[in-house]
């Protein structure tokens, strides 16, 4: 499962999101739904929410800091509005080691060779236990890197676009 907070105008509302049979189930302000979404074209999506069909396109209005976008233009059945993921987690049990930290915390290596085609942080980020850091390409296929525990992003060691060995550093979180 994971944990969104987005902000929708003023309004901040907080988002899980799980796999189900293939589609998703989304929980917001305590209703949950089921979601099956299909890509069309580039950025446009059809949503089917329940059953119910709804038409989604995706902008990134220059809020893109070389990391994944945060912010985004949405447009929902011809409705335009901005949102903006406060925060995404994902939820799930660690094993902790002695300090309470997952094992790993420190420096955060490439568990493959490949190329970095995001990095979702920058210095100082505060991060969370799950969240995506780096999106690595190997063999045409991608791989969300995650933070193995909640810290402070002390140092990015890789860039989009960088060939990246197995085993090297990615990210360092204290």
């Amino acid at each position: 499962m994971t944990l969104y907070r987005v902000r929708v105008g003023g309004a901040e509302v907080q988002v899980t999101v799980e796999p189900l049979d293939g589609a998703l189930r989304v929980s917001a302000d305590g209703r949950t739904s089921r979601v099956d979404t299909v890509e069309v074209v580039p950025g446009w999506y059809a949503l089917v929410v329940d059953g119910t069909a709804h038409d989604l396109g995706t902008a990134s209005p220059g809020h893109f800091d070389g990391a994944a976008p945060r912010r985004w233009t949405i447009q929902l059945d011809g409705e335009t509005c901005d949102i903006e993921v406060a925060r995404g987690v994902r939820r799930r049990a660690a094993p902790r080691g002695s300090a309470g930290r997952a094992p790993g915390w420190g420096e955060v290596r490439a568990p493959m060779p490949g190329i970095v085609v995001a990095v979702a942080v920058a210095e100082g980020d505060e991060v969370f236990d799950g969240q995506p850091l780096v999106v690595m390409e190997a063999m045409k296929m991608q791989m969300e890197i995650l933070s193995p525990a909640d810290g402070i992003v002390r140092r990015v060691h890789a860039a989009a676009g960088a060939e990246i060995a197995s085993g090297q550093a990615l990210v360092t979180i204290e």
